[in-house]
């Protein structure tokens, strides 16, 4: 089967989030991928989520993040911490035989190692470069340190997460990088369309600040219209009521509920079995339901509490509510309509057993089918097969580069490799202890079909 993106190379030299979705989504339809990173600064994902809490050897290769953000990408290791180094000519020299260049460095870092637009359209005039920065390529906010957990804030959709008369609340996922990633992917598409039609590359400046701006668009939109700023509304609606996120029968046990119109309420309230509340006046109508939300709130909860969240989604669902269980990770994974969907892959990373990993992309194709299945490079892995197969260097050549440390397959380091993690990865009776893990279940492999 021939993908979208067959015979597009791209030259990957992003980390973390961002830039490594946007990367996987062409990887995923069908693009070659060489990830790019450093021995002295490898994607730091690599220090996240070991696969089994196993912490010693090269657990830089078996990271749960990076494996979702990497999948079936090639790894090259090349420092080009100088100016002018080997690692430097490396990257230029493998520019003509790429279409596009993906960087998330903060500005002015491609440039002082001559690697910017500019530079790289002189070696290849029809070159594709995308740069995802927090703020962007100019401004006076360009030089600014920006991760999800700052832009979220920055982008005004935090002033409207919240609970009302309290504070505002962040995502808790830093969806803006994600966000960011897919919008990004989107942008390549675009201007390989555009180089297919006129034989022009392109730069594309994605400032995730930027990206993430439109989605609080009605906020924006009410101050233009009416000057009013949007209060903070919990998990309430301006729209609907009832709206909200109900508990129910267990621990952390939740139900989201959304009636729209006055059919719906009445559909509700025979589900519920109680088909008074929709002869009650305070709850008459969409305006008096509103009105009077925190009494509906304290009825709905009651029958609520009574119920498991999965049958009172299917009963509301039956009878026309909009409803939908609030799923934990773990209920996520073994949720049988995501499993019936293939949603999750099983992928065999080798040594490290099988895992399972969603799919890049919730979009499903009738003429090809994306492949998620496939495991993480390990650090380095491709280094002699890119810089043979790709420059034709020697076997001397790569040689003299691995003995200087420009390529290799072990983080360098002044301190120690533990001491280097960002996470240190305790013992779980550790984890359990500091409620970083709810519970341990022997047969977890066996739940995950991965045993």
């Amino acid at each position: 089967m021939t993908l979208p993106l067959s015979g597009i190379r791209v030259l990957d030299l992003t980390q973390v989030y961002a830039g490594p979705t946007c990367t996987r989504v062409l990887s995923d339809l069908g693009a070659e991928v060489i990830k790019v990173e450093g021995l002295k600064r490898m994607d730091i994902t690599r220090n996240f989520v070991i696969a089994d809490n196993q912490s010693e050897g090269d657990y830089w290769n078996r990271s749960g993040y990076f494996l979702f953000r990497n999948g079936g990408k090639k790894s090259l290791t090349l420092d080009f911490s100088e100016e002018g180094g080997a690692g430097v000519d490396i990257v230029r020299r493998l520019v003509p035989g790429a279409d596009v260049v993906a960087e998330s460095f903060t500005p002015r870092v491609m440039a002082k190692f001559g690697l910017d637009y500019e530079s790289l359209r002189k070696v290849k005039p029809d070159i594709i470069m995308i740069s995802l920065s927090g703020y962007g390529q100019t401004g006076p906010w360009r030089d600014y340190s920006a991760y999800g957990m700052g832009l979220e804030p920055a982008s005004g959709i935090s002033s409207l997460t919240g609970y009302r008369d309290s504070d505002p609340l962040r995502t808790g996922i830093s969806f803006t990088d994600p966000y960011s990633g897919v919008a990004g992917a989107g942008a390549v598409l675009a201007a390989l369309a555009h180089r297919r039609r006129t034989g022009r590359g392109q730069y594309i400046d994605l400032s995730e600040h930027e990206a993430a701006v439109p989605v609080g668009g009605y906020a924006l939109m009410d101050w233009a219209m009416n000057q009013r700023l949007c209060r903070r509304a919990g998990n309430r609606s301006p729209w609907y009521a009832p709206q909200g996120c109900y508990r129910c029968r267990g621990d952390d046990s939740w139900l989201v509920i959304t009636v729209r119109d006055d059919a719906e309420w009445q559909a509700f309230c025979d589900a519920a079995g109680h088909p008074e509340w929709a002869g009650d006046p305070r709850f008459a109508d969409v305006l008096s339901r509103g009105d009077n939300h925190d009494a509906l709130d304290a009825l709905i909860t009651s029958w609520t509490g009574e119920q498991d969240h999965l049958e009172a989604m299917r009963r509301l669902q039956a009878a026309g509510v909009i409803a939908a269980a609030v799923l934990s990770p773990k209920q996520a994974l073994l949720d049988p309509h995501l499993r019936e969907r293939g949603f999750f892959q099983l992928v065999d990373t080798g040594d490290h057993g099988r895992r399972p990993a969603p799919r890049q992309l919730g979009a499903r194709f009738s003429a090809f089918e994306t492949d998620s299945a496939r495991t993480a490079p390990k650090l380095g892995e491709h280094n002699r097969a890119v810089l043979s197969g790709l420059l034709g260097m020697s076997d001397e050549e790569i040689a003299t580069l691995e003995e200087q440390k420009v390529i290799g397959d072990t983080p360098e380091t002044a301190v120690p490799l533990p001491v280097m993690r960002m996470f240190v990865q305790f013992p779980n009776t550790t984890y359990l202890s500091m409620g970083a893990l709810a519970a341990l279940e022997p047969d977890y492999k066996q739940q995950l079909g991965t045993g």
